[in-house]
């Protein structure tokens, strides 16, 4: 058994259901993610959360159609990509466009900013015919001057280079914008610019906007609803309320990393002391993957290591306002029904 899918499905513009992915093939495969499922909806954002290889990046590749699902669906507008025709799965994936991580690897130095655009606005097209009144629109839109265009991108400033990123995503209207790890290349003074630039997009444009981070604290600032990853898996998924009161171990692990700026931290009991490797997402522990660094530790019930042979699903938590965990245990906190 699984959770629903997360958000108003109905109104869902992208998602994908029961979604395993990897890389290589034969003996030499390595599967990454492992039945997720997750829907995001016009002018909603979905917070993709969790340590580096925990498949992050992986799910960012499987919704913009870099990469093939080995099993489950990937939906647009409610219709299966694997079921398109060619010429609609390649229009379908325009309406869907990635922000990557780093600005200044993800444009090319040798073009300016203004060909860089033009590129996508009609790829394969005559560079000759460019659109200056559209490539001016799509700077302005992102707060750059429409001289920014005869430019190169060593130029511009690394919050700038995000800015043009973005212009360049947004160029074929899309509905759905990945932003995979967006301020992490940047100085925390222009994180918030960025940031704040997208939310005002998301409003402008009523764009679904899916938000990956490590930064928990950068989650609560941006997102509607948040899926928690581990090595590959959904360990938790629901409101941002989930950040406030988890209840996965890891996604408390999670929480209790981020430092608190009021200095409370320092008051309170430390957060508790677990392994630091994670493990290796192609060959997850048996049973609950995180039973390995769990605070909790794993527990016996009538003489059965439970957290050790049993890998929980992920399923609704009664009270928790459609919230759903995979933990045998899951945390029980004030006000909770459970």
């Amino acid at each position: 058994m699984t959770a629903q899918l997360t958000g108003p499905t109905t109104a869902a513009v992208l998602r994908v259901d029961q979604v395993s992915a990897g890389y290589g093939s034969g003996s030499r495969s390595a599967r990454v993610l492992r039945d997720v499922s997750l829907a995001v909806a016009p002018g909603r954002t979905m917070g993709i959360v969790g340590e580096s290889g925990s498949g992050k990046s992986t799910l960012a590749k499987v919704l913009v159609g870099e990469l093939a699902p080995l099993s489950g669906r990937v939906l647009l507008a409610d219709q299966d990509t694997a079921r398109m025709a060619r010429g609609q799965l390649r229009a379908a994936r325009r309406s869907v466009q990635l922000v990557p991580q780093d600005p200044y690897s993800s444009l090319n130095p040798r073009m300016t900013v203004g060909r860089a655009l033009a590129e996508a606005i009609d790829p394969g097209g005559s560079l000759r015919r460019i659109d200056r009144a559209r490539i001016t629109e799509l700077l302005e839109t992102v707060a750059l001057e429409g001289d920014a265009a005869d430019r190169l991108p060593h130029e511009f400033s690394g919050g700038q280079r995000q800015r043009i990123v973005i212009a360049r995503a947004l160029a074929v209207q899309p509905q759905v914008l990945i932003a995979d790890e967006v301020t992490s290349a940047l100085d925390s003074s222009v994180q918030a610019e960025v940031l704040n630039l997208l939310l005002s997009l998301q409003r402008e444009k009523d764009l679904a906007l899916v938000f990956i981070t490590h930064d928990l604290s950068i989650a609560r600032y941006m997102c509607d609803e948040i899926s928690v990853l581990y090595l590959g898996s959904l360990v938790e998924q629901g409101d941002i309320g989930l950040l406030h009161a988890p209840a996965h171990p890891y996604t408390d692990l999670l929480q209790a990393s981020v430092p608190d700026p009021s200095g409370a931290m320092f008051t309170n009991e430390p957060p508790p002391v677990v392994a630091a490797d994670p493990g290796d997402p192609a060959d997850p522990p048996a049973g609950c993957a995180f039973h390995p660094r769990c605070p909790q530790g794993p527990r016996v019930v009538e003489g059965r290591s439970v957290c050790i042979e049993k890998a929980p699903p992920l399923v609704p938590l009664t009270g928790r306002g459609g919230r759903a965990a995979a933990c045998h245990f899951p945390l029980v906190r004030a006000g909770s029904s459970e």
